[in-house]
């Protein structure tokens, strides 16, 4: 007896497989390279979405991403800028952009970024951080010592405020405090006492 196998249940999963196919975005295929450590093609993936017609502003981010991991910091600068012309408050780009701008040594941006990031999110430590990098580097000891310490009260365990006040402390000592001297005060007596009769105030 032979038995007989249909093969409309297969061609209905083949075709449900290509059309879910067919409806993974280019973002989520940039998203999806992303992970699996092919940023080139996130690269790709995400341009493409980000020409699309309403593009969602992920896809900047994503560009972003992707040109940091190929070592393309100019691109990835613009990409994040842009980025956050639609998403002003996103703390996680402005740190990117603040730790970026801090290894380059362009400190006014740096600090820009970060003042930003703890404005929209009081909490973020990292913020803080990069405050107290960027004015240990600007000479600015107690604004310096002020972020750090802000940053562990956030975050008590955070070891690059740590060795960031451990830094400062190498290049600003704590201040001395300063003995202030009190001269001891002169009493004015009305009466002159002595071994003899005691003279009053204009007897002597």
């Amino acid at each position: 007896m032979q038995m007989q196998f249909s093969m409309k249940p297969l061609a209905v999963t083949l075709l449900s497989a290509g059309l879910l196919a067919g409806c993974v975005s280019n973002l989520q295929r940039g998203l999806d390279a992303g992970r699996s450590g092919n940023y080139q093609a996130m690269l790709s993936a995400c341009e493409m979405a980000a020409k699309e017609s309403n593009a969602d502003p992920e896809a900047f981010k994503c560009i972003g991403d992707a040109q940091m991991r190929l070592g393309n910091r100019s691109a990835a600068e613009t990409a994040y800028l842009t980025y956050l012309d639609h998403v002003s408050d996103s703390v996680e780009v402005r740190l990117i952009l603040a730790n970026m701008y801090l290894a380059d040594g362009r400190l006014a941006a740096a600090q820009k970024q970060a003042e930003e990031a703890v404005k929209y999110d009081p909490s973020a430590y990292e913020g803080y951080y990069y405050l107290g990098e960027i004015h240990r580097t600007n000479g600015a000891c107690k604004a310096s010592k002020a972020a750090y310490d802000r940053a562990l009260e956030i975050y008590p365990q955070y070891d690059a405020a740590k060795a960031g006040l451990e830094k400062l402390a190498k290049v600003c000592p704590p201040e001395k405090k300063v003995k202030i001297h009190v001269r001891p005060r002169v009493r004015h007596e009305k009466v002159l006492r002595g071994g003899g009769k005691a003279l009053r105030e204009g007897e002597w």
